[in-house]
Order: C-alpha cells, then sequence, then structure tokens
C-alpha cells in the first residue's frame, strides 16, 4: 500500500470513528434531557435537543474539514477549473439560445421583414436557434438597394442591442424623407408643395393604407400614427431649414414613391432657379 492511500485511509478511519462518537455523544445527551427530572418544559427540552444537534453537526462539518482541509481545496480547484472552461466554452452558445428566446417571446421579427440592429441592416432570410441571415440593405440614397452582401450573425446581439423593425406595419411601410432648403429660401412654399405633391402620389393607396391601419389597431390593442402625409419643419443649422415628411407608403414601392416625390418636388420648387445657383460655390 502506498503512501497516499495509506494516508487516504487513516483519514477515511478517522472520520467514521469521529462520526460515530460524535454521533452516539448526541444521542445520549438527548436520550439525558428526555429522562431528566429536571423541572423543564417539553419546549425547553425540545429546544435543548435541537440546540445539541446542531452543535454536534458543526462540530461534525468542522472536524471533517480539519481532517480533509488540503484534499477538499485541491478538489475544489479541480471542480472549479473544468467548470470555469465549461462555462467558457458554452458562454457564446448560451447567449444566443437566450437571444433566440428574447426573439420568439417578443416577436421581434419574422423571414422576410427588414430590420437593422446595430450595424446590421436588412431583409430576414434565415434564422435558426442560434444565428440570424439577412440580405444587406444600403442605407442612405441607396436606402431600398441590396448591396450583395449576405449576412450572418449570432442572436446573441439581441441581448444588447435595439431590434428596429422596419416591417412593423406588415405590407405598409412609412416613408420619411428631409429635404434641406436655404433658411432664406420660399419655405412656406416648399412645404406646401411637398405635402401637395406626397397627396397626389400616395392617393391611390391611401384608403387601403387606412383600412390596413384600423386592421392592425384592432389586432394589436393599440393605436397606431395617422396614415396621412404630414410635413413638419426642423433647422438643424442657423442658415437651414429642413422639410420632413412622412407618409405611407406600400412595401414594394417605396422606392418608387420616394424618388418620385422627390424628383417632382426638385422640379417644380427649383423650376425658375438657375443651375448656378444649385451648385455648391468652389
Amino acid at each position: 500500500m502506498g503512501f497516499l492511500e495509506q494516508f487516504l485511509t487513516t483519514k477515511l478511519i478517522a472520520t467514521v470513528v469521529l462520526v460515530l462518537v460524535l454521533g452516539a455523544s448526541r444521542y445520549f445527551i438527548a436520550s439525558y434531557i428526555r429522562r431528566s427530572r429536571r423541572d423543564w418544559t417539553s419546549q425547553q427540552r425540545l429546544r435543548w435537543i435541537s440546540s445539541t444537534r446542531s452543535f454536534v453537526f458543526i462540530l461534525i462539518l468542522v472536524s471533517v474539514i480539519f481532517l480533509w482541509g488540503e484534499t477538499i481545496q485541491g478538489f475544489a480547484i479541480s471542480v472549479f477549473a473544468i467548470a470555469f472552461a465549461l462555462v467558457f466554452s458554452v458562454k457564446e452558445l448560451c447567449m444566443s439560445f437566450n437571444g433566440s428566446v428574447v426573439r420568439f417571446r417578443g416577436k421581434l421579427f419574422d423571414i422576410g421583414d427588414r430590420i437593422e440592429v446595430g450595424e446590421v441592416r436588412g431583409d430576414v432570410i434565415d434564422t435558426t436557434l442560434l444565428s440570424t441571415t439577412v440580405e444587406e440593405v444600403g442605407r442612405g440614397a441607396s436606402n431600398h438597394l441590396y448591396t450583395g452582401r449576405r449576412i450572418s450573425f449570432s442572436n446573441s446581439i439581441f441581448l444588447s442591442q435595439p431590434v428596429i423593425n422596419e416591417s412593423f406595419l406588415e405590407n405598409y411601410t412609412m416613408i420619411r424623407m428631409e429635404i434641406p432648403l436655404k433658411l432664406e429660401a420660399n419655405w412656406k412654399e416648399g412645404k406646401h408643395l411637398l405635402l401637395k405633391i406626397a397627396g397626389e402620389e400616395i392617393a391611390p393607396y391611401l384608403e387601403q393604407a387606412r383600412h390596413r391601419m384600423s386592421q392592425m389597431e384592432r389586432r394589436r390593442g393599440m393605436q397606431l400614427p395617422s396614415v396621412e402625409p404630414r410635413v413638419t419643419l426642423g433647422i438643424p443649422e442657423v442658415d437651414k431649414v429642413v422639410l420632413h415628411l412622412r407618409m405611407p407608403s406600400p412595401t414594394h414601392l417605396k422606392e418608387r414613391l420616394e424618388q418620385v416625390v422627390l424628383c417632382r418636388f426638385l422640379e417644380r420648387f427649383y423650376h425658375d432657379t438657375p443651375l448656378e445657383e444649385l451648385l455648391p460655390k468652389v
């Protein structure tokens, strides 16, 4: 028998003897308390027996820790190292799964919706428990144009980034355009003209948009914004005023309507303005 085996066997025998001795002591003390002729009530006897039981248990625990302290410490370190390695290796997996739970419970989006998460914007074409794949869509002037890139990202991003669903209104979406003008320009005429053009372009679809919005309000139990075209003003800089247009549009016509409204506005608003005044000065 090796030294290590002999050492462990000695500790094991000492532990068993210690537990038996302390257990027997607790039994005899409890028996003494029950049979004692002292003027104690039953509650006092039970309280003393319970205190004795707790004291003996703590004494056994301390004795075992004293005997097996080094062994327990080495074992605990090994268990902690293994647990840390497991947690570290499956951390991203667990976060991705939790992100999927958030997506399902929050009904963030479905396949076919256009979403924006962090720096990623595109149409969802596939989703699993661990990842989501989108066809990337551009921004700015390329707001509705596919970039030709397919992006897959971990669902764990849903735990830390807000999800913007541009398809919340299903078959309809809201167009938001910003047209900057010089402050000395006739912005009142520009506001009236932009609202008129937007109303003319959306007129064939406006009634259907109202009906769709009413259906969604009843189904979701919430009040949604009006679908009527609206133009508001903003002054981001001292010498500039911006026309903010908001209007509904069928999802598949959003790009075309934006371009038509913008082109018609520029043609009408600047029809008497020389080209030299429109170009930036060098």
